[in-house]
């Protein structure tokens, strides 16, 4: 029956109302199966924290689990009856192990947060067929991560989906306010005797720079943190894009010049104030970077296998601004008229200066993208039969444009002289605007690859071992991209020759290996995301078991044989043939009996295939229900089947 328990309703013997905005949990505690709970502040677990099968947990806005030091966080749920931990409303903070805390997750989705899905500092919790999604900035020029491990923690995730992690789009930056008159008088008064000078045109405004877009990382692990991430789906994510430059103020107009006065003598104009000069543009945002696995310094060997990664985007960079116009100067002030014969006239005022343009401004920077990062290893980093499809870099940002105005920013005009000598003054100068300033830079491209490596110091960081590389059309997207002194040692990979033409860049050092594939590795349904093979596929018995035996592999990312060798097929490597990639190719046997060579007839080797099978709990062997588990309704299934023969 479905139940429904707010937190602050359990018994005081599980659970310690404490600080303000907080509760604890200091004893044991289950969370039954079928439950809901409602948290509604803080969560803080100092014992051991059990939750079962179906349970529901809605978190209110902003709150948080945190598994305290010496405290545990076990989900043991199952498949068909998944724990999920979501928000009640808007979004909540994740879930947080400290420093010596644990936890096993299994069959838990957790999604609807902010930043971060699951922070670990220091812990080692597992992560089992679990769920992780829909992870969004609180703020903009925020980082997004599904799972964020630092400071030593030891994080193993396998059988696991981390999708629609999506940093945040930098905002544009503000435009520069227009110039005002120095002193808020826009014209010289006229004075005793000569007219006062106009005041001078303000300068525009300078605008600000576009915000730099958010990263997105599925797994990111840092400070010391290590683990090892296999049999799980990375996709969908997405790097937000960098704003764009705001655009620079246009200068006011300078004041008119005050008349002269006449008394007893005759006053001169007074001078036109200079036009002000334009605000300068703001700079394009950079933008943000996107990667399926990022490790920096990991304190021990990182192991990436058997993973689909796939559909991971870089941030576009935003548009350099423009800058504002120039303004024009204003006019002199006439001279004082008079009737005294013989006696000249003012001179009219100068007219002011037209101001000057300013340059448009770069672009943002593109954001790279990868499947797997590793930056200064203590020890190498695998990254071992995965598929790797559809990495895409951003785009660089458009350059910021100059003023390209045919209209000359005009001095002003000379005052008219006094009667009777009509002495006039000069006009002001005049500034054409056009080519006065000049674009700004394009943004910087973004390499990209399935595999980056970087360290400044020489060495063996990453191998790359049977993966497929399907990378995507884009320019500056590689396999591999290698940076300062770091090396790439690569073996019986496949490269998809149809979508890109160069394998690797950078400045460490990259081998292909002897045994790698140019080809197609013929997915059945890329769009739909479907990355399975199908047959003719190049990387079918293209692999080499020898390079892979160390990590057990035994099934695919199917759950399905891990070797199978397909009779259609010219085997390539020197060991037992092995695909390429996260997925077996097999040929499904026309009955369930028939697991060796050759098929189509039953015989003592197929009973041999079924008993090895069985023995180490592999999935050709589990034949009956209940699924997952092996008894003897699998081994009568099996006598059954090898009985009726093959059609």
């Amino acid at each position: 029956m479905l139940t429904r328990t707010t937190i602050a309703a359990v018994s005081a013997c599980t659970l310690l109302a404490s600080a303000a905005g907080a509760d604890t949990i200091v004893g044991d505690l289950t969370w039954t199966s079928g439950q809901t709970i409602d948290i509604t502040e803080n969560l803080n677990i100092q014992g051991t924290l059990t939750v079962e099968p179906g349970v529901t947990v809605n978190v209110s806005p902003n709150a948080e689990i945190v598994v305290q030091s010496g405290a545990n966080l076990n989900v043991e749920a199952s498949a068909d009856q998944m724990a999920v931990f979501q928000p009640a409303s808007g979004r909540w903070d994740g879930i947080r192990f400290e420093n010596g805390s644990d936890g096993s997750l299994a069959y838990a989705v957790i999604r609807g947060t902010y930043n971060t899905a699951v922070r670990v500092v220091g812990a080692s919790p597992e992560f089992d067929h679990c769920e992780i999604s829909d992870v969004r900035a609180q703020a903009n020029e925020q980082d997004v991560y599904g799972i964020l491990a630092s400071e030593d923690a030891d994080i193993n995730v396998s059988w696991s989906t981390l999708f629609d992690i999506a940093g945040p789009d930098g905002s544009d930056g503000a435009g520069g306010a227009g110039g005002t008159l120095v002193g808020n008088a826009d014209d010289g008064n006229s004075g005793h005797l000569n007219g006062y000078n106009g005041a001078a045109g303000g300068h525009g405004g300078d605008a600000d720079a576009g915000q730099r877009g958010g990263n997105a990382v599925a797994i990111r692990m840092t400070t010391g943190a290590t683990g090892s991430v296999s049999y799980s789906t990375i996709s969908g994510v997405t790097a937000g894009d960098g704003g764009a430059g705001g655009f620079g103020g246009s200068g006011s107009r300078g004041g008119n010049g005050g008349n002269g006065y006449a008394l007893g003598a005759v006053g001169n104009g007074g001078n036109g104030g200079n036009g002000g000069n334009a605000g300068q543009a703001g700079d394009g945002g950079d933008a943000g970077v996107a990667a399926g696995v990022w490790a920096t310094d990991p304190a021990a060997q990182v192991l990436v296998f058997q993973n689909l990664i796939h559909s991971i985007v870089g941030g576009d960079g935003g548009k350099g601004g423009r800058a504002g116009y120039g303004a024009q100067g204003g006019s002199g002030g006439n001279g004082a008229n008079t009737d005294i014969i013989f006696v000249c006239g003012g001179n009219g005022g100068n007219g002011g200066f037209g101001g000057q343009d300013t340059d448009g401004k770069p672009g943002g920077d593109a954001g790279w993208a990868n499947a797997f990062v590793v930056e200064n290893p203590a020890v190498r980093a695998i990254f071992s039969q995965n598929t790797v499809a559809d990495i895409t870099p951003g785009v660089r940002g458009d350059r910021g444009d100059r003023v390209n105005s045919t209209t000359p920013c005009w001095g002003g005009a000379g005052g008219v002289g006094g009667w009777p000598n009509y002495s006039e003054g000069a006009d002001g100068t005049d500034r054409a605007r056009p080519n006065n300033g000049v674009n700004g830079p394009y943004g910087a491209y973004a390499d990209s690859a399935g595999l980056m490596a970087s360290s400044p110091n020489a060495g063996v960081q990453a191998q790359a071992i049977n993966n497929i590389f399907s990378i995507g059309a884009p320019v500056d997207a590689y396999a591999f991209v290698t940076g300062g002194s770091a090396i790439i040692a690569s073996d019986s990979n496949l490269f998809d020759t149809a979508a890109q033409e160069d394998f690797f860049t950078g400045s460490g050092t990259t081998s292909l290996g002897f045994a790698f594939v140019l080809g197609d590795p013929m997915f059945t349904d890329a769009p739909a995301g479907d990355y399975r093979i199908m047959a003719g596929s190049a990387a079918i018995d293209a692999g080499d078991s020898f390079n892979v035996a160390s990590l057990g592999l035994s099934v695919d990312l199917d759950a399905a044989a891990r070797v199978f060798d397909d009779p259609d097929t010219a085997n390539l490597a020197l060991f037992e043939p092995i695909d390429m990639g996260a997925y077996e190719f097999s040929v499904t046997p026309e009955c369930a009996a028939d697991l060796a060579e050759p098929f189509g007839d039953l015989d003592f080797s197929d009973v041999l295939a079924f008993l090895t099978a069985f023995g180490g709990m592999e999935p050709a062997a589990d034949l009956a229900e209940p699924f997952g588990s092996f008894d003897f309704s699998d081994v009568l299934a099996f006598l059954s089947s090898f009985g009726a023969g093959c059609p």
